[in-house]
């Protein structure tokens, strides 16, 4: 246990060493709502979304009575696109889709206490991601007739 401990110490001097936050980095070692069980049960989802600089993310969102009541993604193993897929998908629980769909890259960062230059551009793509999944959910028309989701596969 002692060791464990150890090594996140460490992994923790070593990317504050390199400039990064300690809310990126609670965010990289320990993420929030990572994985995608099934895509098909989801009422919004953006697919994979990628970006000019090779990183890919995907976004799932499930809502009840028009709130999000949960948010996973699934991304590369980069330390910016993580942190900041795990930090979205915790801030718009209990959002409206449209409330969540306001949500900036800029306040993105904002909340991650910064990103290093050559990330920022992973807040980007978790607001693009997470409108995609929103988009999704409203094409399906979940929101003006919810019996829909009975009828999708897994429903």
């Amino acid at each position: 246990m002692d060791h464990d401990r150890d090594k996140f110490e460490k992994s923790f001097e070593i990317l504050s060493a390199q400039g990064y936050s300690d809310t990126v980095i609670r965010h990289w070692l320990n993420p929030k709502n990572f994985g995608i069980k099934d895509s098909g049960l989801c009422d919004g989802y953006s697919g994979w979304n990628g970006c000019p600089y090779g990183d890919s993310m995907a976004i799932c969102i499930k809502v009840t009575d028009d709130l999000i009541k949960e948010a996973t993604f699934m991304s590369d193993i980069c330390i910016g696109s993580v942190s900041a897929a795990s930090l979205l998908t915790e801030k718009v629980r209990s959002m409206t889709p449209a409330e969540a769909s306001g949500i900036s890259a800029a306040r993105i960062i904002d909340e991650l206490g910064g990103l290093p230059e050559q990330f920022i551009h992973c807040a980007d793509m978790a607001k693009d991601t997470l409108t995609k999944a929103i988009l999704d959910y409203y094409d399906k028309g979940y929101r003006q007739a919810p019996w829909k989701k009975m009828y999708r596969p897994g429903g």
